[in-house]
């Protein structure tokens, strides 16, 4: 089943360096089989906010990837950013008109996005 990892991050150093880190773990987590797709969001309210949302396979990809050496090793954000990072299953997922559906979880609700 489909997880998604949610952090939080706040900005302790700068923010060019947080962007430039994220850069590096997101080419390692490029690799790793299981990873479906990822995006790191700045808030347009407070700048000194990011959240990374990274969508996995399931929770045993998200987990081999992030106890390889490699990574455990790294330069990470938490190098300039206090994070509040989350590992969620998917309860509800839906699109806008004229978006690829794919609806997820229990029940699996109906293309449209309501249940």
């Amino acid at each position: 089943m489909t997880v998604v990892f949610v952090n939080t991050l706040r900005v302790t150093g700068s923010a060019e360096d947080l962007e430039r880190i994220y850069a590096d773990v997101a080419a390692f987590f490029s690799a790793q089989p299981g990873l479906l797709r990822y995006q790191l969001l700045r808030s347009t309210g407070d700048p000194s906010v990011y959240v990374n949302i990274a969508e996995w396979r399931d929770l045993e990809a998200f987990r081999t990837a992030t106890s390889q050496e490699a990574f455990r090793t790294a330069l990470r954000v938490s190098a300039v950013s206090t994070g509040e990072p989350h590992v969620c299953d998917v309860v509800f997922a839906g699109a806008g008109p004229g978006e690829e559906r794919e609806p997820r979880g229990p029940g699996k609700a109906p293309a449209g996005g309501r249940r």
